[in-house]
C-alpha cells in the first residue's frame, strides 16, 4: 500500500517533528515552562517509538497540562543550582591561585559534569515516570551515571554535535528553527528508551501504554 511506503512514512515522520518543534518552541517562549514543554517534547517523541507516529497536538498538550507545575519547579531548580555550579566554576578558574585553584577547578568540573548528564535525563524521566520531583531527579541521576557508557556518552555526543552546529552554523540555526530541537529529542529517545527498558516492565502494545501513568515505588 502507499502509506505503507518508506518515503511516505518518511514525509508523516518530518510533518509530525516540524509540527511538535514548532509547539515546542512556542511553549519555550515564556521561559518558566521550558521544563514542561521539554517534557511534554519528550513525552510524544517516547511515546512515538513505542506506538509511531500521530496524535502529536492532542499527546503534547496532555503532557504540557499534566506536568506544568512539577516540571516548572524542576526547571527552577536547574537553572538556580546551574547558575551556582558555574559562578563556583568561574571563582576556582578566575579568581583562586595555587595547587587548590587545580584541585577545586577539577572537583567542580567533576560535579558540573553529574549535572549536566542527570539535566540530560530529568525531563525524559518525568515524561516517563509520575512519581514525585525529587524521586524523579535521584532516578535520573542513577540512571545517568549507571549507564554511562555506552548510552549516556552517546546522548552526550549527540547533542554535544547539534549544539557545536547550531553555534557554528547560520544554516543549523534555522534548521533548529523548524524541526531540530524535535529531531534531537527524538534521535536521542531512542537510547533513554533502552535504559528506561532496563527498569520497567512492559506488556503488549495496547490502547494504553502501561509506563504512562506508573508509580515506580
Amino acid at each position: 500500500m502507499l502509506m505503507d511506503s518508506p518515503v511516505i512514512r518518511f514525509v508523516n515522520k518530518m510533518a509530525d517533528l516540524l509540527l511538535l518543534n514548532i509547539l515546542y518552541i512556542l511553549c519555550c517562549i515564556p521561559i518558566v515552562t521550558i521544563g514542561a514543554a521539554t517534557t511534554a517534547l519528550y513525552h510524544v517523541t517516547l511515546r512515538s517509538i513505542r506506538y509511531g507516529d500521530g496524535y502529536v497536538v492532542s499527546e503534547f498538550i496532555r503532557s504540557f497540562k499534566q506536568n506544568l507545575l512539577s516540571s516548572t519547579l524542576i526547571w527552577l531548580l536547574v537553572v538556580v543550582v546551574g547558575a551556582i555550579l558555574g559562578l563556583d566554576l568561574y571563582f576556582w578558574l578566575k579568581v583562586a591561585k595555587g595547587g587548590i585553584r587545580i584541585m577545586m577547578t577539577g572537583v567542580n568540573a567533576c560535579i558540573l559534569f553529574v549535572y549536566l548528564i542527570t539535566v540530560l535525563y530529568i525531563f525524559p524521566v518525568q515524561a516517563k515516570l509520575k512519581n514525585s520531583i525529587w524521586l524523579n531527579i535521584r532516578n535520573a541521576a542513577a540512571m545517568a551515571i549507571g549507564h554511562l557508557f555506552p548510552y549516556t556518552m552517546i546522548c552526550v555526543a549527540i547533542t554535544g554535535g547539534f549544539v557545536y552546529l547550531f553555534y557554528v552554523s547560520l544554516a543549523a540555526d534555522l534548521i533548529a528553527i523548524l524541526i531540530g530541537f524535535s529531531l534531537l529529542a527524538y534521535i536521542q529517545s531512542f537510547f533513554f528508551y533502552k535504559v528506561f527498558a532496563k527498569y520497567i516492565e512492559e506488556d503488549p502494545v495496547g490502547e494504553d501504554d502501561p509506563l504512562y501513568g506508573i508509580n515506580n515505588k
